[in-house]
Formats: C-alpha cells, sequence, structure tokens
C-alpha cells in the first residue's frame, strides 16, 4: 500500500509540473511579446552573446559595437527581476542556444525587500537551466550595482554579490565581474560622471567604465567555448 500511494503521489507531482501553466506577468508581457515579434520578423543568430537580465541591460544601446565581432543579442528588460527573467527563460534565453550569457539582475528583487539568499537561489536555478539545455555555454554573472539612489540596500546586495562569487567558485563555466569597481571609487561614492542623474543607471561613461571589465570576461568565455560551437 505504501509502495502504491508513493507512486501515486509521483505520478500526480509530473502531472502538476506538466500540467503547471507558462509564467506570466501583467507588467512584462508585452515586452516579452514585443521580443518575440521581432525575433519571428528577424530571427536571430543561434549561439550568439545572449545579454540577460534588468535595466542595465536593456539600455545599454552601444552593446552591438562594445562587444563586436561578438553577435549580440539583448534581452534585458526595465525593472525586472530574477524572478522574471527565470521565469521568462524559455521564451527570452533557451531559445537562442546562447554561447555565452552575459547576466545582470538582482538588485532590484532586494531592493523591493528580497533576501541575498532568494537572489542568489534564483540565479543558480537559471545556471541549471541554461547548462541542461546548452551543456557547453558559459555564463558571465556581473554583480549587483550598489548604485548611489540604493545605499540603504548595498549591505544586502554585497551578500548576494559573496553568493554569485562563491557560485562562480564552483563552476569552471561561470565568470564573476565585479562593476563596482568600474563605477565607484574605493570609499563606494560613486566615480564623477558614470552615472545618470537618477544615480542608478550607468551613463554612457559609465558603460564604458564596464566594459573594460566585463569585456576580458566575455572574450575569455567566447575562446574557452570555440571548439564546442566551432562551425554553428
Amino acid at each position: 500500500m505504501k509502495l502504491l500511494l508513493a507512486f501515486l503521489l509521483a505520478v500526480t507531482g509530473f502531472a502538476a509540473d506538466v500540467a503547471k501553466p507558462a509564467f506570466s506577468s501583467a507588467k512584462y508581457d508585452k515586452d516579452i511579446a514585443a521580443f518575440e515579434a521581432a525575433d519571428k520578423a528577424n530571427p536571430p543568430p543561434q549561439g550568439a552573446l545572449l545579454l540577460s537580465g534588468a535595466s542595465s541591460m536593456r539600455l545599454w544601446k552601444t552593446a552591438a559595437r562594445d562587444f563586436a565581432p561578438h553577435p549580440l543579442i539583448n534581452r534585458g528588460f526595465g525593472g525586472s527581476k530574477t524572478t522574471e527573467v527565470l521565469g521568462y527563460m524559455d521564451r527570452i534565453t533557451l531559445p537562442y542556444h546562447p554561447r555565452v550569457v552575459v547576466f545582470h539582475c538582482g538588485s532590484n528583487d532586494i531592493n523591493a525587500g528580497d533576501t541575498a539568499e532568494a537572489v542568489v537561489a534564483r540565479v543558480t536555478e537559471y545556471h541549471r537551466r541554461l547548462r541542461a539545455e546548452n551543456p557547453h555555454a558559459q555564463l558571465v554573472l556581473l554583480s549587483t550595482t550598489q548604485a548611489p539612489s540604493r545605499r540603504t540596500k548595498w549591505a544586502e546586495m554585497k551578500k548576494a554579490d559573496e553568493g554569485f562569487r562563491a557560485l562562480a567558485a564552483a563552476h569552471a563555466d561561470i565568470r564573476y565581474v565585479d562593476i563596482n569597481a568600474a563605477l565607484n571609487l574605493p570609499d563606494g561614492e560613486p566615480r564623477p560622471g558614470l552615472y545618470l542623474k537618477d544615480n542608478l543607471h550607468p551613463s554612457e561613461a559609465g558603460y564604458a567604465a564596464m566594459l573594460e571589465v566585463i569585456r576580458p570576461a566575455v572574450d575569455a568565455a567566447w575562446k574557452a567555448t570555440e571548439a564546442a560551437f566551432k562551425g554553428k
């Protein structure tokens, strides 16, 4: 009887997983649908460099030029949290079979009251799912942005960054990059001219400073995947 009960519970759980509806958010469904429409009209390349995350990715207007000659897909969407980026993976990450992903998200979660542990757990799941369908893909994991406007959340952000660093140390396919060293002075104050007036998002000069620390990691990840993606 116990074996039968266990079997029935397992089957019921499997059925529930199969029937689970696709992730949806009233705030972002239109944005994701727009990405899908653009993909249909002009299919993006497979095995490209993917920018994934929130508004600091979305607003990187010079990214295609900055990361050339790597083919680039930018799927950042403003205000998003790791919950949404993970939830929409089936629609704006996995279909591209990216070779390298630059991931930047988590600050919005913490600003909304989430814990560093929860953020790290979702990023861990993002990495697991990415590798499950793309076993040779690499992840360039950016730190949270300790922006001046979110000073009261810095302590929790630093905890998340410690978790990101530990995740990278445990996985050879993850490269952690601290962008705060590029955007902020050693005492944490913002470097002059590197943030917009909102004291949250990088300015054009801020993106140039970020590129200096991110580009080497992207190039190293691209080179590490060369054999696996040759001819793709």
